[in-house]
């Protein structure tokens, strides 16, 4: 079965991704270490399907007049037995980019991180957990 499940890490980022969540579900959570975790729903999360593996990419900060921050990485095709877990290990880019009102003018710029990441055939939730 194809793996639905991935946590990816590097150093103080974690990234829990989760395939065919329903949509009101968190299916991406980010975490750099020094802020709270980040939730993106399904409707958040742009994927793009590339000879590398599919690209999966969110907005970690999103301003239309002065720019803002994506992050993404690539994700490789795993067939995962359910209960198993394989380890692997992809890249992360980061772009920052500016907007119309960004003073002084920046062109966007990239950088790439180093993910290990496990993958996991988990079954997705059809409703968000409650919460105690």
């Amino acid at each position: 079965m194809s793996a639905n499940y991935f946590v990816l890490k590097h150093h103080h980022v974690e990234v829990q991704y989760t395939i065919g969540a329903t949509p009101e579900i968190p299916a991406l959570v980010y975490q750099d270490g020094s802020s709270a975790p980040k939730s993106f729903t399904a409707s958040e999360i742009t994927t793009d399907q590339t000879g590398l593996g599919t690209l999966v990419s969110v907005a970690l900060v999103l301003s239309v007049d002065t720019g803002g921050e994506r992050f993404g990485f690539f994700l490789p095709e795993l067939d995962v037995p359910s209960g198993q877990t394989e380890g692997f290990t992809t890249v992360g880019v980061y772009e920052w980019f500016g907007g119309p009102d960004s003073i002084p003018r920046r062109p966007p710029s990239w950088s790439c991180v180093e993910l290990h990441g496990t993958a996991q055939t988990e079954i997705v939730p059809l409703v968000e957990a409650a919460t105690p």
